[in-house]
């Protein structure tokens, strides 16, 4: 049963991943001199330094929130709004397997999508011939910092998602707090908090882990 909810979770999340994907490649083919859309056009092959010209952490960041948060609300929301819960609860698996599944599920889609536009536009970095510019592996360092400490906006769309809120605003809360707690601990800090920001990305994620057990477990879904 659990390998059945893995393929019904990556099957769900398949349009998500692939539209965030797609962006992904998008915004790389543009720092990479060759602009698919316009308004990822900033490109290292015209003498800057790739991952470090200034725009590609920015893009790289904007194209992980809004995929990582479409994704938590994808798995949890739209099954609130097809009214699934029940069904998927009446199958042989306990609650926390379900959710078990569905968050590691979900931080595998995410994680491996971010990781693939990182390690595409690192060996297009990497090739001789394709930029004036030099290249050591040590400047992707800052995109993989982004890539986890965006981690706790998919952990936090989750939850809202699978909570009972009554008002559309108040169940969406964690999305803007995880947000807020990756800005003033993750993204912007890790050049000042040394390897402590792992740490609280990691603190951070564990805290809303176990508040989307909690709330999974004692939530009605009558």
């Amino acid at each position: 049963m659990p390998r059945a909810l893995w393929f019904k979770e990556l099957r769900e999340t398949l349009a998500v991943a692939l539209i965030a994907l797609l962006a992904y490649l998008a915004f790389v083919a543009g720092h990479a001199g060759y602009p698919v859309l316009p308004i990822f056009s900033g490109s290292s092959a015209e003498g800057k330094l790739p991952f470090l010209d200034g725009a590609f952490l920015p893009t790289f960041c904007f194209v992980s929130v809004c995929f990582a948060i479409a994704l938590g609300l994808r798995q949890t929301a739209f099954e609130s709004g097809r009214g699934t819960w029940l069904l998927l609860l009446h199958r042989p698996v306990g609650l926390r397997k379900l959710i078990g599944v569905k968050l590691a599920a979900g931080l595998v889609v995410y994680l491996l999508c971010g990781a693939v536009a990182i390690l595409i536009y690192a060996a297009w970095a990497a090739t001789r011939g394709t930029h004036a510019s030099p290249f050591e592996w040590w400047m992707t360092v800052p995109a993989w910092k982004a890539w986890i400490a965006i981690t706790p906006l998919y952990l936090g769309a989750f939850l809202a998602g699978i909570r009972p809120a009554r008002w559309f605003g108040t169940r969406l809360l964690p999305v803007p707090v995880a947000g807020m707690l990756a800005v003033l601990f993750g993204v912007p800090q890790w050049r000042y908090l040394g390897g402590l920001w792992l740490i609280v990305s990691l603190l951070i994620s564990a805290c809303l882990v176990g508040l989307i057990f909690f709330v999974a477990r004692t939530r009605d879904y009558s």
